[in-house]
């Protein structure tokens, strides 16, 4: 999985090696994005994040195969987001869908306003195709229970940094992922700090499988 957050400008190279925690990362985005603290939230579909959701899948309007699990609510509540975009990221079903799918559901969390920039980041913590080409050889699939979403003493102090756009709000998101392969079932702790801006409806802002330092 990668583990990169990108920013939407290019930054000093110096800047760039630097730049390997969540907290330098977050802070670059702040400080580059043109449009920080102004409203415009992302509007998509009118269903509620709950905490641990379902895998079910559905055929959309284009065509394209689209988990229940995966579907991006509209919503102020910061908490309610951050946790259906992990659960986006951590559910799969290789013997229904596509990774192009999958990877137009996570884009949708982000700022549609912002491309390509917003849509790419969301979709970073995603596996690349080749990686999920293995997956279906397997006909792996996962779901994920258990989301709990916390807000460290780090989040908390870069909430209030004044760099921070309106709206900010950054949680360390964790769940219990149940993988099968091949008829093997295993599970696995996740973890990913995800940051999102409300203005008042939610909208991605960035991810890191690090934790905030």
């Amino acid at each position: 999985m990668r583990q990169l957050l990108q920013t939407k400008v290019v930054v000093p190279l110096v800047i760039v090696l630097v730049a390997v925690t969540l907290t330098v990362s977050l802070a670059l985005r702040w400080h580059a994005d043109p449009g920080g603290s102004q409203p415009g939230g992302a509007r998509s579909t009118d269903v509620a994040a709950d905490e641990n959701g379902s895998d079910e899948a559905e055929a959309g309007d284009d065509g394209a195969t689209k988990l229940d699990a995966w579907q991006r609510p509209t919503t102020s509540d910061p908490k309610a987001f951050a946790i259906a975009y992990a659960r986006a990221i951590w559910t799969y079903d290789t013997s229904i869908h596509s990774f192009w799918d999958w990877r137009d559901a996570v884009s949708v969390f982000a700022d549609p306003t912002d491309p390509p920039e917003g849509p790419r980041v969301a979709r970073s913590l995603l596996p690349y195709p080749e990686q999920f080409e293995q997956l279906q050889l397997h006909d792996a699939k996962a779901s994920v229970s258990d989301l709990t979403a916390d807000v460290t003493s780090e989040l908390k102090a870069m909430e209030k940094d004044p760099r921070a756009p309106t709206g900010w709000h950054g949680y360390l998101v964790r769940g219990a992922q149940t993988t099968v392969m091949d008829d093997r079932t295993s599970t696995a702790p996740r973890e990913a700090t995800v940051a999102v801006v409300c203005d008042p409806d939610c909208r991605f802002w960035s991810a890191s499988n690090e934790s905030p330092q």
